[in-house]
């Protein structure tokens, strides 16, 4: 299993707001990512990709990236099917004794769908888009291209019950995929599956709040 430790959020992730984004070139450049590079299932199409989190006293301050050199955002509803676009997902299970765990997929238009649930048969989707994740796309000119927001803890508060602490340990992964243009399912934590499936929370890696 792998484990990636979420630091404070100095230096600050950028805020994208529909600008060009190279990772490498970044402030933060120097900071821990989680490298989604695991395929489980067979294809060509491999880009690299990468996750990034921090966290302050807000949430959790996420930031996913690609390197492709086309995308597709066709979708921009809240709650559309964005995973049939070029996407970057985040699934957080924030109790290791909840099976629950939230589902955020967000695509190259900065469209989002999120859900709640204990598998994939048995999930609820949002009803409307929290307050405070500010969802954001960068624009894509052929390299890199990155989405961010926020979970804030008040709402994994809303969902769960209780809030994460500094310290905690718990699970999730992060995906791109796209079924699209580029076909694709890549993860961070490895997934044994037959099929492409990212409803897999037996498969989620250790995340850890730094304290």
């Amino acid at each position: 299993m792998r484990e990636y430790i979420i630091q404070t959020s100095a230096p600050p992730l950028p805020l994208l707001s529909g600008a060009a984004f190279d990772p490498d070139l970044e402030s933060f450049c120097d900071r821990p990512f989680a490298p989604i590079d695991h395929y489980a299932w067979p294809g060509d199409y491999r880009p690299q990709a990468r996750a990034y989190l921090a966290w302050d006293g807000n949430g959790l301050r996420v930031l996913l990236c690609a390197k492709e050199p086309t995308v597709s955002g066709r979708i921009t509803a809240f709650n559309g099917d964005v995973w049939t676009d070029s996407c970057q997902e985040f699934f957080l299970q924030p109790f290791l004794d909840d099976p629950r765990y939230v589902n955020i997929e967000v695509n190259a238009a900065g469209a989002a769908l999120i859900g709640i649930g204990p598998d994939r048969d048995h999930r609820r989707r949002l009803t409307e888009c929290p307050v405070g994740m500010a969802f954001r796309a960068s624009a894509h000119a052929g390299g890199w291209w990155a989405v961010a927001y926020t979970v804030p803890f008040a709402l994994i508060e809303t969902l769960f019950g209780r809030r994460l602490e500094p310290g905690a340990s718990f699970r999730g992964n992060f995906y791109c995929c796209d079924e699209s243009i580029h076909p694709h399912f890549g993860s961070w934590n490895p997934i044994d599956a037959p099929t492409p499936d990212f409803h897999r929370p037996e498969c989620f890696g250790r995340l850890v709040l730094e304290v």
